[in-house]
């Protein structure tokens, strides 16, 4: 499973990307116009910070031509870019056409809410179905279990597609990898909670209380 971070701050990817533990960014329209109002400089920014793939959106839901142009474009601007198209009949048509046109460009499907929608994705040929599931965990009382199913049809029907999950806690992150999506896209903030446990905390704390209390401010030699 490769781990992304959900940014378009090049601060808070290049700090991500110092912990050695992601392998690109996603991106959306609210993240990017909150980066300011150069739109240009920012996806510019966002590419020279990742370490890999960034996944970027059109701006646009329902007009067909739009949809394909701005794939195109993208495509252009970075051969690193996955274009994220909009869950919609304009958006299926626009993956199929574009993958007849453009055999290299890589595109993906984004809110995706539904194993319905998410069997589409695999039909139409998108190399990546991006699984609303994150916001589903905020939204209802019990997590929603979107992977297991669409691996299983994915997988059954031999489609390529791969799986992106959005992840809000170490739980579902975790929850997410054991069912089997390809990536894992999550916040800084949520990347940040990944290295934490209370239990983790406590024995940690535990230990230094012990070793200071023998041995002071003394550690192992280190030369």
């Amino acid at each position: 499973m490769q781990l992304l971070i959900d940014s378009s701050d090049p601060r808070e990817i290049a700090q991500a990307h110092a912990w050695g533990i992601i392998d690109g960014v996603t991106t959306n329209p609210t993240l990017i116009a909150k980066a300011g109002p150069d739109r240009l400089a920012t996806l510019k920014n966002v590419l020279d910070a990742s370490p890999g793939v960034v996944f970027c959106q059109v701006i646009g839901w329902k007009e067909l031509d739009p949809l394909k142009t701005q794939a195109r474009w993208l495509h252009r601007f970075s051969e690193r870019i996955v274009a994220k198209l909009p869950m919609s009949v304009s958006g299926i048509m626009a993956v199929r056409q574009l993958k007849q046109e453009v055999p290299d460009i890589r595109l993906a499907v984004t809110t995706v809410s539904s194993v319905a929608q998410a069997y589409l994705c695999g039909k139409a040929g998108a190399d990546v179905v991006a699984l609303f599931n994150g916001p589903f965990d905020l939204e209802s009382d019990q997590p929603v279990d979107l992977v297991t199913p669409v691996r299983r049809i994915y997988d059954r029907y031999g489609f390529k597609t791969k799986i992106l999950s959005a992840g809000r806690f170490p739980r579902a992150f975790g929850e997410y990898a054991v069912a089997g999506t390809d990536y894992c896209t999550l916040r800084f903030e949520y990347l940040k909670l990944l290295f934490e446990h209370a239990y983790t905390d406590k024995r940690m704390n535990n230990f230094s209380k012990d070793w200071r209390t023998a041995f002071g401010d003394q550690t192992w030699p280190q030369s």
